[in-house]
C-alpha cells in the first residue's frame, strides 16, 4: 500500500461537532437515470458542508467522479482507495485534491474501505457497489461490521434488492432481528440518521 497526497481543496466547509469519516459506494458509470449524478454531487456537497471526510474508491468518472467533485468543491477532505490496475487506467481523470491510497488490489481496497468508515452510504451503481453493499450488510449480519448503512434509493435503484433480501428470508436463509441497513429518500435524511445514530453513541445498521 502507498500514498500520494494531491494539492488540497481551496473552499472551506462549515465544522460539524463531530467529523466522521463516511464511505460512499457508488458506480463508475453515471447510469441512465438523470437523478444519478446531481445526487452523488450533493451527497459530496454535504459531507462537506458538514465538515465530515470522504472515503471512496477514488474514480473520477461516473458517479464516484461527481462525487468527489462535489465534496471537494465543499472544502471536504476526501480520501480516495485504489489498486494499481484501476489507477492506471484513472490517473488522468482523478480530481486534484484527494488523498490517495493506493492499495495492493481489490480486496485490499475494499478491506481500508470499510476500516476507515465510520459509516457508509449507498447510491447507485453497478457489480462492484453491490459487492460492497453486500460485504458490510453480511458483516453487520455476522455482528462484525457495527457500522451504519444506509441506502439511498435514487429512482427506486434498489428496490430489487429489498425484493430479494425479503424473498431470501421468506425461503428461511436470514433470521429476524434488527434491521440491517436504512433506506433514505434524500441526502439529507441519509446524513441525518448517520449522524444521529453515531452521536447517540448507538453504532449499528438501522
Amino acid at each position: 500500500m502507498s500514498e500520494t497526497t494531491m494539492p488540497p481543496p481551496v473552499t472551506p466547509g462549515t465544522p460539524a461537532a463531530r467529523k466522521l469519516s463516511i464511505c460512499v459506494f457508488c458506480g463508475a458509470r453515471p447510469g441512465l437515470s438523470p437523478l444519478g449524478p446531481p445526487v452523488a454531487e450533493a451527497v459530496g456537497a454535504a459531507l462537506g458542508l458538514r465538515g465530515h471526510r470522504l472515503v471512496y474508491g477514488a474514480g473520477g468518472v461516473g458517479l464516484m467522479g461527481s462525487l468527489a467533485r462535489g465534496a471537494l468543491r465543499a472544502g471536504a477532505e476526501v480520501t480516495g482507495i485504489i489498486p494499481p490496475s484501476l489507477l492506471e487506467i484513472e490517473r488522468p481523470l482523478l480530481e486534484p485534491g484527494q488523498r490517495l491510497v493506493v492499495t495492493e488490489d481489490m480486496f485490499e481496497r475494499k478491506r481500508l474501505m470499510i476500516d476507515q468508515a465510520d459509516a457508509f452510504i449507498a447510491l447507485p451503481g453497478g457489480y462492484g457497489t453491490l459487492d460492497e453493499i453486500l460485504e458490510v450488510v453480511s458483516l453487520s449480519y455476522l455482528g462484525e461490521c457495527p457500522k451504519p448503512i444506509t441506502l439511498l434509493n435514487v429512482d427506486g435503484i434498489f428496490d430489487n434488492l429489498f425484493a430479494l433480501f425479503a424473498d431470501i428470508h421468506r425461503r428461511g436463509f436470514t433470521r429476524g432481528g434488527p434491521p440491517l441497513f436504512h433506506v433514505s429518500a434524500t441526502v439529507d435524511e441519509a446524513l441525518d440518521h448517520i449522524e444521529s445514530r453515531l452521536a447517540a453513541g448507538m453504532l449499528g445498521a438501522a
